[in-house]
């Protein structure tokens, strides 16, 4: 799902379509996340995790996108609860999925179901501690399958039935050559070569400990290769209050090059 702005619809689709010219088998096992076990601690530790979620590329060509999840997951086996968010530009109505579920040793096991530009959906979300990702890594379905989503004036995009997911614990970088520094309001990286889309969003931590919904504040994405720096002045974070950044690389075959995140205090 990538929102269109209506006056830079056909550019940005087209632009989309160079990214993705033909992606190959071998490139989309790739950009699945591992989702067994590995190395697994018998009991991972609790606490807030942050990533993203990516739709697939194989089931939706057209425009696969990444966004913000973030879970609240205790110590121990008992539920979790957390949230996926699906807003991009200020013409769309509220859109997040709330994730719920339960963790069981290393395995994550939920459902997750919201409003998203208006429509009902929800699907199942599951997955398990990845010692690659250093957290944990799964996938998620909507039920209601691929959908086309065109509202006027606003955003014109597809829903993927399908996707995958990946969360660090706050503080977290993947690979570990990748990090991300913040002045001000601005947040900066050093993207490797052939990263053709950002993500970056901030999220509120306290909310997000306490089963906030609504804990992601802004997300926007950046296309195309050399971007370096987000002005973070768009989320309107409250003076003096704490928030997580996080970035989110994608290459060209919509695999993850790089996630990171880290705590601020707003200025």
């Amino acid at each position: 799902m990538r929102p269109v702005h209506n006056l830079a619809r056909l550019s940005a689709i087209t632009t989309m379509k160079r990214f993705l010219p033909a992606l190959s088998a071998v490139a989309l096992a790739a950009a699945m996340p591992a989702l067994a076990a590995d190395a697994a601690p018998a009991d991972p530790a609790g606490g807030l995790y942050v990533g993203y979620y990516q739709e697939d590329p194989v089931a939706n060509p057209e425009d696969p996108t990444p966004g913000s999840v973030y879970l609240s997951l205790p110590t121990g086996d008992n539920a979790f609860s957390g949230s996926m968010f699906f807003t991009y530009v200020g013409c769309q109505s509220e859109s997040l999925g709330t994730v719920s579920g339960a963790k069981a040793g290393p395995a994550l096991k939920g459902e997750w179901g919201g409003s998203v530009d208006g429509t009902a959906q929800k699907g199942g979300f599951v997955g398990a501690w990845s010692a690659e990702v250093g957290g944990y890594a799964g996938t998620y379905t909507v039920a209601g399958g691929k959908q086309h989503i065109a509202i006027a004036d606003c955003i014109d995009y597809w829903i993927s039935p399908r996707g995958t997911w990946e969360l660090l614990p706050v503080g977290g970088h993947v690979p570990e050559t990748f990090g991300i520094s913040i002045s001000g309001s601005q947040v900066t990286w050093t993207p490797p070569p052939g990263v053709m889309m950002t993500l970056v969003y901030v999220l509120d931590p306290e909310l997000a400990r306490t089963g906030g919904a609504r804990a992601t504040v802004w997300q926007t994405l950046l296309f195309g290769a050399g971007k370096r720096a987000a002005d973070l002045r768009a989320a309107r974070m409250k003076p003096g209050r704490s928030y997580v950044v996080a970035v989110k690389l994608n290459d060209g075959t919509m695999k993850r090059a790089g996630f990171a995140s880290r705590t601020i205090v707003a200025p």
